[in-house]
């Protein structure tokens, strides 16, 4: 059985867990909602918990130091869609479940002002 160490604020969708189970079989889905500290703080608890795989809701200069630390956390991509079609709402926007992909690295490009 494949292990899902699942950072977020927010549970799982049922689409969510149906899309991990077609891609990994048969998942245990440990969720941790809890605030973290840092990336470091983020890999000690996804080492902890002895998962195999690991999604993580933070802002992008924490997956950027994550994919540089060596882990490639799940994205769940997810789209803005009409209320009638939603699974979830949040800051007066509905969302619908895309897909789950994996970041492998975060680059960003800047310019001068």
């Amino acid at each position: 059985m494949k292990k899902v160490y699942w950072m977020s604020r927010h549970e799982p969708l049922p689409s969510q867990i149906a899309e991990l189970r077609r891609l990994f079989g048969d998942v245990e889905i440990i969720t941790d909602p809890n605030p973290f500290d840092s990336a470091d703080d983020i890999i000690r608890r996804y080492q902890q918990s002895g998962a195999d795989e690991i999604l993580v809701v933070a802002p992008l200069s924490v997956i950027a130091q994550l994919t540089q630390k060596g882990i490639k956390p799940l994205w769940a991509e997810m789209e803005v869609v009409d209320k009638d079609k939603a699974e979830v709402e949040a800051a007066g926007r509905y969302y619908r479940f895309v897909r789950f992909r994996r970041i492998a690295r975060v680059v960003m490009e800047f310019e001068d002002v």
